[in-house]
């Protein structure tokens, strides 16, 4: 098994991930050759690198293995003046699938101790949705529209003595 480094994705990682998101587009799901489709992930891919807040998996050789594209929630934002953050895409190379992944990534932004927000899109066959429900995930929302699956995470409740 390689090493896996954790740290958060920045401006310069947007060509590593696209290149993972690419890789495994199928399993995400999304259409690689849909122009509409690419731009609209490329924009969230950019949000999320300059955000801040998205967790990234370095192998040995310095490679983007896994990835959650994540940033702070615009509805609970400037709705709710939340600080919650939202996980819209997850990515996993093949290699990597079964050394626990998701958990290290989600890990992350759970030590934030803010609520989490997890899209989990129709035809994801990466095992997202049921790594979220073994986190404490429940699931919000099934999306008539065939989008997908939101799944939500709150930090629990701090005890003082």
């Amino acid at each position: 098994m390689a090493e896996l480094t954790r740290r958060m994705a920045s401006l310069s990682d947007v060509q590593g991930i696209w290149g993972l998101l690419r890789q495994v587009s199928s399993d995400i799901p999304f259409k690689v050759e849909d122009e509409l489709q690419q731009e609209s992930l490329l924009s969230e891919l950019m949000a999320c690198c300059t955000s801040g807040l998205s967790p990234v998996l370095v192998d040995n050789e310095k490679g983007i293995v896994g990835a959650l594209l994540a940033r702070r929630d615009d509805f609970e934002w400037g709705f709710r003046n939340s600080e919650a953050i939202h996980v819209a895409y997850a990515a996993v190379a093949p290699a990597v699938r079964e050394d626990k992944v998701f958990p290290a990534l989600l890990g992350e932004l759970q030590d934030k101790k803010v609520p989490l927000l997890a899209s989990v899109k129709n035809g994801e066959q990466l095992g997202f949705a049921a790594a979220l429900g073994e986190l404490g995930f429940t699931h919000e929302v099934k999306a008539e529209s065939g989008w997908g699956d939101l799944y939500q995470w709150t930090p629990p409740a701090s005890v003082h003595n």
